[in-house]
């Protein structure tokens, strides 16, 4: 699990946009494409700038209805899905 204190950002290598209620995700490089819904679309536009998985944390369970503990978790081995597929960076 990452750190709290981990800060992530968009990869370069991909370009997204919105497609009706769903982010659409395209990783140049690879040719793969992603969709994103809900929770996920939410952190995807939260990236906007360089965030700290606290800083991602904290909005999700402002806007969604779950535990900070879960959140922490769950967001955490998305980042890390997200990082192995060309998405986003870890931030050194």
């Amino acid at each position: 699990m990452l750190d709290p204190s981990t800060v992530v950002k968009k990869a370069a290598g991909q370009v997204s946009c919105m497609l009706n209620d769903e982010v659409a995700v395209l990783n140049v490089d690879r040719a793969l494409y992603f969709g994103m819904k809900d929770v996920a679309a939410h952190i995807w536009e939260t990236l906007q700038e360089p965030r700290s998985l606290a800083e991602i944390c904290d909005g999700v369970v402002a806007h969604f209805d779950v535990a900070p503990d879960v959140c922490r978790a769950d967001v955490s081995r998305f980042v890390i899905s997200m990082r192995d597929a060309g998405l986003v960076q870890i931030v050194d």
